[in-house]
């Protein structure tokens, strides 16, 4: 290790994380659509340039969430620690908990705005063996990694020590904010219901294990389960049962109940799973006092708001192209 002292992470590098990586998105789709506006639409040449825009926005996100710490010689309070064998058997069985849990709301949800007349594309394309192949390269491989640095190593460090806050709230503040940040900014409203209560989750077990390793297999994983549920087959068979549910006019409502149940014991699950076998609290908002050879100590100098402002930006920017896909979608 150098001999310079790291400082304790602040709010401030989670808020340019934040705001840098959806600025970077919106520059890479602007690019993307005059890119692409001109080919074919499930052509060879689509695909190989939807992929490498796709890949960009992630190596974007990945510089969005190291420049600030390297900047400001700062080090994150999650990130790459080594893992349990119990927090990977772990992640592995909650990644099955968050979809068995949250994917019926999600489906209730985008049921409801299929009823309004919402037409927004689908997910990720399954047209032919290469989209698959690209589909499996950017949502298992490279997407885990730079989306869990971004929200998980970046956000959530700076969360954990964002302002006072009674004991007990700290965990719910951390869990509720970057589950938020993790679905607003994909900016997709199909996404948005599954992707909150997933990131919830993934903030969660990376708190209490104390590493993004964990989150990164469960986010690989869920991916993993996507595109095998977007498959042709079972994505019919799936559609076909759900909709004859929802046909009848009790059906709807028994599903979303249904449904609200399991998420509420997926919840419990996960609570349970992370404190029997991960058990550990996010750092106090105080100046580091201990392993003074890695932190220096700092006052924190209005980063705290600084870094709200940042992310609140952030936040509304992503809220207005969420909005905007919407109306666009209901419009079509």
């Amino acid at each position: 290790m150098s001999g310079k002292l790291l400082k304790k992470y602040s709010a401030v590098e989670g808020g340019f994380s934040y705001v840098g990586a959806v600025a970077a998105f919106l520059v890479v789709t602007v690019i993307y659509s005059f890119a692409v506006g001109a080919l074919e639409e499930g052509s060879a040449v689509y695909e190989v340039v939807s992929f490498l825009f796709n890949i960009l926005i992630q190596l974007c996100f990945l510089v969005a969430a190291l420049l600030p710490a390297r900047n400001l010689g700062s080090r994150m309070t999650y990130t790459f620690a080594k893992p349990t064998v119990r927090g990977v058997v772990s992640a592995a069985v909650l990644t099955v908990v968050c979809v068995v849990g949250f994917e019926g709301l999600a489906l209730a949800f985008n049921y409801m705005l299929s009823s309004l007349g919402y037409t927004g594309g689908g997910i990720v394309s399954m047209a032919g063996a290469l989209a698959i192949v690209f589909a499996v390269v950017r949502t298992v491989l490279a997407a885990p990694v730079c989306e869990e640095l971004l929200l998980r190593g970046s956000v959530l460090s700076s969360l954990a020590v964002c302002g006072e806050m009674k004991r007990g709230l700290r965990i719910p503040f951390m869990v509720a904010v970057s589950g938020l940040m993790f679905a607003l900014i994909h900016m997709n409203p199909q996404q948005t219901v599954y992707q909150f209560f997933f990131g919830c989750a993934l903030a969660y077990v990376t708190i209490r294990f104390g590493s993004i390793v964990p989150a990164i297999i469960m986010h690989a994983l869920n991916n993993a389960i996507g595109i095998v549920l977007s498959g042709p087959a079972v994505d019919g068979a799936l559609s076909g049962w759900i909709n004859g549910i929802f046909a009848s006019g009790w059906g709807l409502g028994v599903f979303i109940a249904v449904s609200a149940a399991l998420a509420v014991m997926a919840a419990l699950v996960i609570r349970f799973v992370g404190r029997r076998f991960g058990g550990l609290e996010p750092e106090s908002p105080e100046p580091h006092t201990g392993r003074t050879e890695d932190f220096e100590n700092y006052a924190d100098d209005g980063g705290t708001l600084a870094g709200t402002i940042m992310f609140i930006v952030g936040a509304v920017i992503c809220l207005i192209m969420w909005v905007s896909r919407l109306v666009t979608g209901l419009g079509a």
